[in-house]
């Protein structure tokens, strides 16, 4: 009589999924070029994509997921940090504008600005994000310092000067230092948004200039487009009541899996006081990822759209794609292609998705090791052109090198 087939050990594919995301990750950062598709998006979705961007500040990556109702507006925000003080008490004061305006006539968007409450939140954003906007000022000063004789960089710098920014001594200027918002700032935000709209799609001009014209600007975009929105009437009344919901990241130590940590007591003889520390061996659902999995939004009837600060990574695209190919209808800003090895699997579907994931990470690793070699095959079968024009005074060279090294 035949034997039965052991059934798999779900954990131990989970471990695998686990254990292939590093050693891929190790090898390919990059699994393909960065999505360049531009999404049209609807005006509620503009605002979540706005939220987003005036949310994320130093390194964290936050995503916005909003619902207009008939009498309220519900949106859930997921951030890789833990919610501060700071945080909650930002996004109570962009709340209590939105809920301001929507309560006056509507007003456009100029009648608005006049507001202090509307220069207010500029401020605040400007401030909040100050640590990011800095590293993005100081590429587009780079930019400007090492190609200043370029047409589209003196195209920029007069759009600058007619804008009031001293333009003599941009190198002198140092980013904020998140204590306190300069007039510098404030200008040169509003100028790049303004510059970018009149020339993001001028081929001329390198794209990698107009990406961080686009970065820097984005805040002022950002805040207008916010502004704007709260101002329309069709938003007053959804606007009047926010459901608020911020969701915390969720996190898993590896660790405390006996398997891992016994198989590296094995390998290694132990993990290690670094490895042993929390903040080292956590791995984090990634923020679009616990909106979808944690959320009531996942539908096969209707379109959800996720607006991330940062584009996203490969496996998150993956998971999407793995989500879409059962019915559910998604839609995010893109994906960077980047293989990130503290990527936590979401609960939903996890078995399932690691199954299919297995067969992709595989072809990443054949392939790289492939090439590897082919790469180590090509240099030996070369070696006989190493050799110099002169090898026996060479050898006598390297004789007196390795005896002083004795």
């Amino acid at each position: 009589m035949a034997k039965k087939a052991k059934r798999a050990n779900p954990m131990s594919e989970l471990t695998e999924f686990y254990s292939k995301v590093c050693v891929a990750r190790s090898i390919k950062f990059v699994t393909n070029e960065a999505s360049k598709e531009e999404i049209n998006l609807s005006e509620s979705d503009q605002f979540s994509h706005n939220l987003a961007t005036i949310l994320a500040r130093n390194n964290e990556v936050v995503a916005v997921n909003l619902k207009i109702l008939p009498n309220k507006c519900r949106i859930y925000i997921s951030k890789n940090n833990k919610w501060l003080n700071k945080d909650t008490k930002y996004i109570e004061e962009i709340q209590v504008l939105m809920k301001n305006l929507s309560k006056d006539d509507p007003i456009t968007f100029e009648q608005a600005a006049e507001r202090k409450d509307v220069f207010a939140l500029f401020y605040n954003v400007l401030e909040y994000c100050s640590v990011k906007l800095g590293r993005r000022l100081n590429k587009l000063k780079k930019d400007i310092k090492n190609n200043k004789h370029q047409p589209h960089i003196k195209s920029f710098l007069e759009f600058l000067e007619s804008s009031e920014i001293n333009v003599n001594n941009l190198d002198e200027i140092n980013e904020s230092s998140g204590k306190e918002i300069s007039k510098f700032e404030y200008l040169m935000t509003t100028a790049c948004c303004e510059y970018y709209k009149y020339n993001k799609k001028n081929k001329n001009y390198p794209q990698r200039f107009l990406g961080h014209i686009k970065k820097v600007g984005s805040y002022a975009a950002s805040v207008m487009d916010i502004v704007n929105c709260a101002c329309k009437d069709k938003y007053k009344i959804p606007f009047s009541c926010i459901d608020l919901r911020l969701l915390d990241p969720v996190p898993k130590n590896c660790l405390k899996n006996k398997k891992i940590r016994d198989r590296l007591n094995e390998i290694y003889g132990g993990t290690g006081g670094q490895l042993d520390r929390g903040r080292i061996n956590h791995i984090y659902l990634h923020v679009e990822l616990n909106i979808l999995t944690n959320t009531d939004i996942l539908s096969k009837e209707h379109n959800e759209f996720i607006a991330v600060s940062k584009k996203c990574c490969y496996l998150c695209e993956s998971y999407i794609k793995f989500l879409r190919s059962k019915g559910y209808k998604i839609t995010v800003s893109g994906g960077h292609k980047k293989l990130y090895h503290k990527w936590k699997l979401p609960d939903t579907y996890s078995s399932e998705f690691a199954k299919c994931a297995l067969c992709d990470l595989d072809q990443i690793i054949e392939s790289e090791i492939e090439q590897h070699t082919k790469i180590i095959a090509k240099s030996d079968s070369n070696g006989e052109n190493a050799d110099s024009d002169n090898p026996i005074r060479n050898h006598v060279a390297m004789k007196k090198i390795f005896s002083n090294v004795a």
